[in-house]
């Protein structure tokens, strides 16, 4: 398909169209990287971090400690990863901030610069906290609370609510070292077959039951 001719003269204006005996081996080249970028892409699943799945977070297995604690919380039955760690102010603050905070967990883990012990930074210090207010205003701003919490009124103010609130919903223990090599089956590439029972286990648990003493 021929090119309009106003888009042809702005290419050779700024001098974005090599000379004619380049140009093989420039749109070759061209191809390439326009191939590696689709791979990519799809290789790391890259669709899945527009959505609220929590299983996006350890597409790379980096949070796997952060998402293990987190299915075995109470907030799995009410908050996703989404909830409390983008903002929730206006979609494009949301989807900028998932952006950018993606970039820099990619990078690192492209790196393998990972820490044992990941914490959270000042900027996700400041989303969590709000979420957290968000969530439990009602419980936050109760009178009720200071009758019974000492203080409660300045700790909500001048600390965060984890300080206090110090096994909500990770636990205490979360570094990479307390999993191990633990990786949790991923729905986007796991078999539809995929048993988390073992068959050997699964067959003596029904001979066990039809078979009771």
């Amino acid at each position: 398909m021929a090119l309009p001719q106003r888009f042809k003269r702005f290419l050779f204006s700024k001098s974005l169209v090599p000379p004619r005996r380049w140009r093989p081996a420039a749109t070759f080249v061209v191809a390439i990287l326009l191939g590696l970028g689709v791979f990519l892409l799809d290789f790391s699943n890259a669709s899945s971090y527009l959505s609220d799945d929590p299983q996006a977070c350890v597409n790379c297995h980096l949070m796997t400690p952060q998402y293990i604690t987190w299915t075995h919380s109470s907030h799995r039955e009410v908050a996703s990863c989404n909830d409390c760690h983008v903002p929730h102010d206006n979609v494009a603050n949301k989807y900028f901030f998932k952006a950018k905070d993606g970039l820099y967990h990619a990078s690192i883990f492209t790196m393998r610069a990972e820490p044992q012990v990941i914490r959270a930074r000042e900027p996700s210090i400041e989303v969590i906290q709000n979420n957290c207010i968000r969530c439990h205003q009602t419980q936050v701003t109760d009178a009720k609370m200071e009758a019974f919490v000492a203080d409660h009124a300045s700790s909500r103010t001048d600390r965060t609510c984890w300080e206090c609130h110090r096994d909500v919903p990770h636990g205490r223990v979360r570094s990479l070292s307390s999993v191990g090599a633990q990786i949790e089956p991923i729905k986007e590439y796991s078999p539809e077959d995929l048993k988390v029972i073992p068959s050997w286990l699964e067959e003596s648990m029904k001979s066990e039951k039809s078979n009771p003493e």
